[in-house]
């Protein structure tokens, strides 16, 4: 194999280690916002089943859309 035909193998292997790195990079970038985005909702969660519980544990009713069914 000739030096000029190695240097473009290895130009080659290069390029395509640096596509390879940038479409990694993209996809760990997207499932950090989702990770980002998730946590929010289950704090948002946590804080509605803690204000429920307080609400439940003061006496009052549990809002209407978390009432069961009359047949239950």
């Amino acid at each position: 194999m000739s030096q000029q035909q190695l240097i473009a193998d290895l130009q080659q292997q290069l390029a395509f280690q640096e596509q390879t790195i940038d479409s990694l990079n993209d996809t760990v970038t997207q499932q950090q916002l989702d990770i980002t985005r998730l946590q929010r909702t289950v704090e948002l969660l946590a804080k509605q089943m803690k204000n429920v519980r307080e609400d439940l544990s003061n006496g009052q009713q549990a809002p209407e859309a978390d009432q069961k069914p009359p047949h239950y």
